[in-house]
Protein backbone atom coordinates (compact mmCIF):
# COMPACT_ATOMS: atom_id res chain seq x y z
CA UNK A 1 0.00 0.00 0.00
CA UNK A 2 1.22 3.39 -0.73
CA UNK A 3 1.06 7.05 1.39
CA UNK A 4 -2.13 7.77 -0.35
CA UNK A 5 -3.61 4.30 0.56
CA UNK A 6 -2.16 4.84 4.03
CA UNK A 7 -3.93 7.84 4.36
CA UNK A 8 -7.06 6.73 3.15
CA UNK A 9 -7.05 3.70 5.40
CA UNK A 10 -6.39 5.94 7.92
CA UNK A 11 -9.39 8.65 7.42
CA UNK A 12 -11.57 5.33 7.01
CA UNK A 13 -10.75 4.14 10.20
CA UNK A 14 -11.00 7.49 11.99
CA UNK A 15 -14.66 8.01 10.47
CA UNK A 16 -15.22 4.23 12.75
CA UNK A 17 -13.91 5.65 15.69
CA UNK A 18 -16.35 8.66 15.70
CA UNK A 19 -19.33 6.53 16.04
CA UNK A 20 -17.78 5.37 19.24
CA UNK A 21 -17.21 8.65 20.52
CA UNK A 22 -17.77 10.26 23.20
CA UNK A 23 -18.02 7.31 25.30
CA UNK A 24 -18.47 8.43 28.92
CA UNK A 25 -19.50 5.11 29.77
CA UNK A 26 -16.39 3.45 29.20
CA UNK A 27 -18.09 0.67 27.01
CA UNK A 28 -15.82 1.45 23.81
CA UNK A 29 -12.48 1.43 25.28
CA UNK A 30 -10.84 -1.72 23.63
CA UNK A 31 -12.09 -0.85 20.41
CA UNK A 32 -11.62 3.00 20.61
CA UNK A 33 -7.75 1.85 21.61
CA UNK A 34 -7.27 -0.41 18.73
CA UNK A 35 -8.74 1.96 16.11
CA UNK A 36 -6.14 4.69 17.23
CA UNK A 37 -3.72 2.13 17.03
CA UNK A 38 -4.06 1.27 13.49
CA UNK A 39 -4.78 5.14 12.53
CA UNK A 40 -1.28 5.60 14.10
CA UNK A 41 0.29 3.07 12.09
CA UNK A 42 -1.22 4.15 9.30
CA UNK A 43 -0.51 7.48 9.81
CA UNK A 44 3.25 6.77 10.54
CA UNK A 45 3.29 4.48 7.17
CA UNK A 46 2.34 8.10 5.04
CA UNK A 47 4.74 9.95 6.74
CA UNK A 48 7.43 7.83 6.67
CA UNK A 49 7.02 7.22 2.71
CA UNK A 50 6.39 10.70 2.27
CA UNK A 51 9.20 11.84 4.25
CA UNK A 52 12.15 9.16 4.19
CA UNK A 53 10.84 7.65 1.02
CA UNK A 54 10.75 4.55 2.87
CA UNK A 55 7.96 1.72 3.05
CA UNK A 56 7.26 -1.41 4.83
CA UNK A 57 4.86 -3.64 4.22
CA UNK A 58 4.41 -4.68 8.08
CA UNK A 59 4.27 -3.01 10.90
CA UNK A 60 6.41 -5.39 12.41
CA UNK A 61 9.66 -3.84 13.91
CA UNK A 62 8.51 -0.61 13.18
CA UNK A 63 10.27 1.55 15.77
CA UNK A 64 13.68 -0.12 14.83
CA UNK A 65 13.11 1.34 10.82
CA UNK A 66 11.62 4.58 12.21
CA UNK A 67 15.15 4.93 14.52
CA UNK A 68 16.90 4.10 10.89
CA UNK A 69 15.37 7.17 9.92
CA UNK A 70 16.31 9.23 13.10
CA UNK A 71 12.95 9.48 14.34
CA UNK A 72 14.12 8.66 17.49
CA UNK A 73 11.56 10.53 19.43
CA UNK A 74 8.21 8.99 17.34
CA UNK A 75 9.94 5.45 17.74
CA UNK A 76 9.50 6.38 21.51
CA UNK A 77 6.22 7.15 21.81
CA UNK A 78 4.97 4.50 19.35
CA UNK A 79 7.12 1.91 21.64
CA UNK A 80 4.92 3.00 24.12
CA UNK A 81 1.61 3.30 22.92
CA UNK A 82 2.58 -0.22 21.99
CA UNK A 83 3.35 -1.07 25.84
CA UNK A 84 0.06 0.46 26.92
CA UNK A 85 -2.17 -1.41 24.55
CA UNK A 86 -1.08 -4.71 25.30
Amino acid sequence: MKAEGHLQKANEIKASLQKLLPDSEGKNVVAIVELTYGIVQHLIATGMERIHQVHSETHVGLPHLLREQGEDELAKVFERFSLERS
